[in-house]
């Protein structure tokens, strides 16, 4: 189920979309703010559902995963170019894989020498660039991002599963992931925006 920390993103998601701050990222990524408020809501109340049983442990929240990852097939289909859907499968698969060797390469735990950041926030600072320079465009930023997040946390439970912690749970979707997961998606759609304000700016000034 969700967390504090889930709700309190999903608040401010709200707060966002009601002053009208997402509204052209929303139009870019052909969503209307309405549609933006119905999907936060279910995720809302997904989230205070008890996660679903699926295979050898592996559990998956509605409000967490199910709702977001519909999302993001909803995005993938009426993507205009063909290229922007492998683009968009292509940067998760990095994405994935980046933010996988960074979590075997940096350590464990914050707090130790200069690296100090939140083990669920550090994905996401990893995710989102990443997915934007191989993305190019906000609607497969998002789902490159979503998506590499996602990979990394089959990829760890497929290692939960090689040491033989098959009965261990494991949730797709809870607070933390789903925090890093969104968070991810959310900020490399505003890196995109905000490159292409500027690349706008310094071509109206040339």
């Amino acid at each position: 189920m969700l967390n504090t920390v889930s709700f309190g993103f999903l608040i401010l998601l709200i707060a966002l979309l009601y002053l009208g701050v997402l509204e052209r990222v929303l139009e870019r990524m052909r969503l209307s703010g309405r549609q933006a408020f119905l999907v936060l809501a279910a995720i809302i109340i997904g989230g205070l559902l008890p996660d679903i049983p699926l295979v050898q442990g592996l559990k998956i929240n509605l409000g967490g995963m199910l709702i977001p990852l519909l999302v993001v097939f909803y995005l993938l289909v009426t993507a205009d170019r063909r290229e922007e859907k492998y683009r968009a499968l292509f940067a998760a698969l990095v994405t994935g894989l980046v933010c996988r060797a960074a979590d075997h390469l940096l350590p464990a735990n914050p707090g130790i020498g200069f690296f100090d950041i939140d083990p669920l926030v550090l994905p996401a600072l990893i995710a989102a660039p990443v997915a934007y320079i191989l993305g190019r465009s906000r609607r497969s930023a998002f789902c490159g991002a979503f998506l590499g997040v996602l990979l990394v946390e089959l990829l760890a439970w497929g290692e939960n599963l090689r040491r033989g912690l098959g009965a261990a749970s494991f949730v797709l979707g809870g607070g933390g992931f789903w925090a890093a997961a969104l968070f991810a998606g959310v900020l490399a759609v505003l890196l995109a925006e905000a490159v292409g304000e500027i690349r706008e700016r310094l071509h109206r000034g040339g």
